[in-house]
Order: structure tokens, then sequence, then C-alpha cells
């Protein structure tokens, strides 16, 4: 009966032992780890993903800057008196410092 026992956790202990070995095959850390000796690709896709970030973030400013620039237009035309003048004002600093 003891062996029959010791059979049956031996069982179970193979069984856990399967089903960690397949999440381990599941969850990428052997491309990781393959990944972390080639220091080549690692400094290639870093310089790529800076690429990436850098033209995200022009891309970025620049459509912010669009929109911001449509709503200070947009504010102009409607021609409210103190707020008109203040961005007009603002817009022939920001044209100044562009042309010097």
């Amino acid at each position: 009966m003891s062996t029959d026992k010791a059979d049956k956790e031996k069982e179970d202990k193979l069984d856990r032992l399967e089903r960690l070995l397949e999440r381990l095959d599941n969850s990428g850390v052997s491309a990781f780890v393959r990944l972390s000796q080639n220091t080549w690709k690692i400094l290639w896709l870093n310089f790529l993903s800076g690429i990436a970030r850098g033209l995200g973030f022009t891309v970025g400013t620049a459509v912010v800057l669009a929109i911001a620039y449509k709503i200070i237009a947009q504010l102009i035309s409607m021609n409210i008196p103190y707020l008109t003048e203040m961005l007009t004002n603002l817009i022939d600093m920001i044209q100044q410092h562009v042309t010097n």
C-alpha cells in the first residue's frame, strides 16, 4: 500500500514538473536568454527603439501644436476683447522668435 502511495506521489510530482516546464517554455524565457547573450542584437534593438520613440515624440508634438494653433486661431476669430489681444501678442512673439 505504501508503494502505491509513493508511486502516486511520484506521478503527481512528475505531472507538476511537466506543467512547470510547459509554462516556462510558453513564457519565452529561453528567447530572452538567447537574446541577452547577443550584445550586438541588444544594441541594435535599443537603437531602433530609440529612433521609434524619437519619431513618435516628434510626430506627437507636431499634432498637439497643430491642434493648439487651430484652437488659438479659432479663439482669435471670435474677437473676444482681452483674449484676442493676448493671443495675438503671443503669436507675434512666437513668430519673432522663429524668424530670429
